[in-house]
């Protein structure tokens, strides 16, 4: 089963720990995750201590025991890869998961985390969790051999379709392609010639 087939599935109760700057150690009971995919999740955090935290340390565990006991669940290990402060995004994956928008009026944040390693809830075997290599870090979706230009793939005998310098990545601007770059990125600002380049392409208009 995927993991999250297996959230989706399981109920029981789990408890996120998070950590400051000085390694001082909290832990909240939260509900279960939201999933991008099968390496990258989301938690709906309100402006308390968890959250505080992970503005210093981006590290935290997700603990999980099953409803039926047995001390059967899951561990997750996270890293927080970025946070949106999007009420309408969170009211939506509310009523994915409850039918409802719970807690709707409270300042809600919705913070993504990239799943390092799981493990069972008791025990220290790891179980399978191996990062896409094709996913961007940013907006978590798949991308071509490239990569985003937020974060572009690190190419060494490349060579730019204009000018033909040796060229790192797909950042690399000449004065010919400077004249094609017809996309631009909502999310980061950042142009490029191919909307796949970009997490959140818009057509430049002339």
């Amino acid at each position: 089963m995927s993991l999250q087939k297996y959230f989706e599935n399981t109920q029981g109760m789990g408890i996120l720990a998070t950590a400051d700057s000085k390694g001082i150690v909290d832990t909240a009971v939260y509900g279960r995750p939201h999933f991008v995919n099968e390496d990258n999740c989301i938690f709906l955090m309100a402006d308390k201590l968890s959250h505080k935290n992970l503005q210093e340390n981006s590290k935290a565990a997700y603990a999980f025991m099953e409803k039926q006991g047995h001390y059967a669940g899951k561990r997750l290990y996270l890293t927080k890869t970025k946070e949106a402060d999007d009420s309408a995004l969170a009211d939506e994956l509310r009523r994915k998961k409850h039918g409802c928008q719970c807690e709707a009026d409270k300042k809600t944040f919705v913070v993504y985390f990239k799943i390092d390693s799981v493990r069972p809830l008791v025990g220290d075997k790891a179980e399978a969790c191996t990062p896409k290599a094709d996913a961007c870090p940013t907006c978590m979706q798949k991308t071509g051999k490239s990569g985003h230009m937020c974060v572009p793939v690190n190419k060494k005998d490349e060579k730019c379709d204009w000018c033909g310098a040796m060229i790192p990545t797909q950042r690399h601007l000449c004065n010919d392609k400077i004249k094609e770059l017809a996309y631009i990125c909502n999310s980061c600002g950042r142009t490029a010639v191919k909307a796949e380049h970009l997490c959140q392409p818009k057509k430049i208009e002339n």
